[in-house]
């Protein structure tokens, strides 16, 4: 490939979804100018983000994309239908405040934003392009290559964001390590709206041999999502249809007419990533780049658009240090990632697990949420990203924990319930550490912010250099 030169910017975006594009607008509308380089993946292809929360919409909003979010066609969400299957009963979780959420498909949610973000005064996209290297990175700058329409470029930066999802070859080029687990197999399949239960709400059901989400994505047609486990096929839904059976009717034969006409179902892996860290040098991750965990909770896109407008208070607060910027913007978002991961994680293994002492957990769930309307508001609160707090989480798992050993009542008629008393006992450990730790984690923060390092700033003009400050937007 030939060799040409692109001229210095502010700040190189890695990533045109969802996360990308909310970065973009932020840090241009400090007056930054941006280079946002986007692959050009076929988002029509993509099982990605399509449900998203009122906070979500909120900070849209606030991020100037109010006319795209008008514009969408959008199904209104309203809330959470938990439906069990033992007992079958189904608790309703609605949004605080009246509010609404929406959900749409993917692409018809991600192309609008990018097409608004690219008409943004300090905003240049490049679409199909790929990074192939970060050839250099400290607190003074990035510079790395991409190749386009056949070309390789190389651009300096003073600052390289990565927004490339949760794969993201940034984060590996940067050498950031990560914490990973993968969980499971989503398949994804499009129904008739009609049957959902409950069709102006998102649903979990929960409790049969597979776990299974549903929402709405446009009028007429929802998005039926099958938790598979590893290694598992579309095939193996269509041989064995009992493994569907605690789906009401009406959807089951729908998710069956769907996996009969569909040859190439989508499907893509869930996941738990962790970084161990979000920036280095003059490069920060965003969005699934950063973490991510299964999609129970529907809280992806809200959580990337948090991400957005986190980075660029910290780069508006701390004009004159770059390196502080990017510390206070891993030390505002971190707690929230960890609360949300360890939601996600402890809900689905509520929901997913068929061992006894998970089979009395969801019978405390739904026993705290038919009988504390505080307790299913809270809960609620922490699904939709309203509330944020680990030591919130940490309360309500354990209330959740104690109508569960309620129902139980272990006697030497039930000696079930003895079985079911260890486990549950035993899952208390992980959101207990958590918070530990996420409370420990706050505190090293807190110190490590408050001691001298060498200062080196973000700059509107020429390159970032030491003790000069960010100019004026």
């Amino acid at each position: 490939m030939g060799v040409a030169c692109v001229h210095d910017v502010d700040v190189v975006i890695v990533g045109g979804g969802p996360a990308g594009c909310a970065t973009a607008a932020a840090l241009a509308d400090l007056g930054l100018s941006v280079l946002l380089v986007d692959a050009g993946v076929d988002r029509h292809k993509q099982l990605s983000g399509e449900l998203l929360h009122p906070a979500g919409v909120r900070a849209l909003r606030g991020l100037g994309f109010g006319d795209v979010v008008d514009a969408w066609p959008a199904q209104p969400v309203h809330g959470f239908a938990v439906v069990f299957s033992s007992p079958a009963r189904t608790v309703l979780l609605p949004y605080g405040h009246g509010d609404t959420g929406l959900s749409l498909e993917h692409a018809t949610l991600t192309l609008p934003l990018l097409e608004a973000v690219a008409r943004r005064p300090g905003v240049t996209l490049l679409t199909r392009a790929r990074v192939t290297a970060v050839e250099h990175n400290d607190a003074s700058g990035v510079r790395l290559r991409f190749a386009h329409e056949g070309v390789e470029h190389t651009v300096s930066a003073r600052l390289l964001v990565a927004a490339d999802g949760r794969a993201s070859p940034v984060r590996r080029m940067l050498g950031i390590a990560e914490h990973f687990t993968r969980i499971s197999t989503m398949l994804g399949l499009t129904v008739d709206s009609a049957c959902l239960p409950y069709p102006d709400h998102g649903h979990q059901f929960v409790g049969g041999p597979l776990h299974t989400l549903a929402y709405p994505i446009q009028a007429g047609v929802a998005r039926v999502m099958v938790d598979l486990p590893l290694g598992s096929t579309a095939g193996m839904l269509k041989e064995r249809p009992e493994l569907l059976r605690t789906l009401p009717s009406a959807l089951r034969s729908e998710v069956r007419r769907a996996l009969a006409e569909d040859r190439t179902p989508r499907m893509t892996s869930n996941d738990d990533r962790l970084s161990a860290r979000v920036h280095v040098g003059s490069a920060v991750l965003v969005g699934d780049a950063a973490s991510c965990c299964h999609p129970l909770t529907g809280s992806g896109m809200t959580s990337c658009f948090h991400d957005a407008r986190a980075l660029q208070d910290a780069l508006r607060l701390h004009r004159e240090d770059l390196p502080l910027a990017l510390e206070r913007y891993a030390s505002a978002r971190r707690p929230a990632q960890r609360t949300r991961v360890a939601l996600a994680s402890a809900l689905y293994e509520a929901c997913a697990g068929q061992d006894e002492g998970m089979r009395a957990l969801r019978q405390g769930m739904l026993h705290y949420w038919e009988h504390s309307p505080r307790g299913a508001s809270a809960s609620m609160a922490l699904l939709a990203s309203e509330e944020s707090r680990m030591r919130v989480m940490t309360r309500e798992y354990l209330c959740v924990v104690g109508h569960a050993l309620v129902g139980i009542r272990p006697s030497r008629r039930q000696p079930v319930g003895l079985r079911a008393a260890v486990p549950l006992l035993r899952s208390v450990g992980p959101p207990l550490r958590d918070a530990v730790s996420t409370t420990m984690e706050q505190m090293g923060n807190w110190w490590h912010c408050r001691v001298g390092r060498p200062v080196y700033t973000l700059a509107c003009s020429g390159r970032a250099s030491p003790k000069r400050a960010l100019a004026s937007s």
